[in-house]
């Protein structure tokens, strides 16, 4: 069974359709969405329709996802943020509007669970950034693996029988039977580990194998098209950076 996941297109419908072209190169059983389809830039129904179009699909909701619906408060985000969940607001159809309404928090499958923050109170939205934080999560971990995004920063953290974690360097792993695994898949349509391509990751359960990969697209068009919207101009020129 092979899983690809993905998290945090965030309406960068460029990113998202070389994403899509990338999972036809390879077998996929399943696909996997972790949230904010929504937010930042300027395609949030036809992002929403892509998504749609994969099957067989699982997905959750995002706070960018809930917040564009009035689920999730939008006193929290930054101006920058507010005015794109605003401006996404404006934008969404009715038929969208139910579908990101009608979204759950997590999701549980054999050996995995996802979810879009983290398993401690999913509906707050925590980051994880250090090990302190993993370890919470760990802590509410049931399952094998635990796949999240938010952050839109990648990676993969292994915690040992004695809850000992560790970051495991690269961006693959081969999974050992006696540790568990907290798996951030990065982003589609923000990266912000200072890699400008877009994020994903491929699940393989029979070769117990977990990949994130890289994708380039257009992201001149992406950001013109968020300026041409009237969107904080911030908002572009950060994707060259992946920040």
């Amino acid at each position: 069974m092979r899983y690809a996941l993905f998290a945090d297109i965030h309406s960068n419908l460029e990113a998202f359709r070389a994403v899509r072209e990338e999972f036809k190169r390879v077998r996929i059983d399943e696909y996997i969405c972790l949230g904010d389809i929504v937010g930042y830039a300027a395609n949030p129904n036809e992002c929403i329709q892509l998504v749609k179009e994969l099957g067989p699909i699982t997905i959750i909701a995002g706070n960018h996802d809930w917040a564009s619906v009035g689920k999730t408060d939008i006193d929290y985000f930054n101006p920058i943020a507010k005015e794109a969940i605003l401006w996404t607001q404006s934008k969404l159809t009715e038929e969208n509007k139910r579908f990101l309404a009608d979204l759950p928090l997590t999701k549980e499958f054999t050996d995995f669970v996802i979810v879009h923050g983290s398993l401690y109170s999913p509906e707050k939205w925590h980051y994880i950034f250090t090990f302190q934080d993993a370890k919470r999560n760990f802590a509410y971990q049931k399952k094998r693996i635990c796949f999240l995004a938010h952050s839109h920063q990648p990676f993969i953290i292994s915690s040992d029988k004695r809850g000992n974690c560790e970051e495991v360097m690269g961006m693959k792993v081969s999974l050992r039977d006696d540790y568990r695994y907290l798996v951030n898949i990065g982003s589609v349509g923000q990266p912000r580990d200072g890699d400008p391509d877009a994020s994903y990751c491929l699940y393989d359960r029979d070769n117990k194998e977990i990949e994130i990969k890289r994708v380039s697209y257009q992201l001149k068009e992406a950001q013109d098209k968020i300026i041409a919207a009237g969107l904080p101009q911030e908002l572009a020129w950060r994707l060259s950076l992946g920040r």
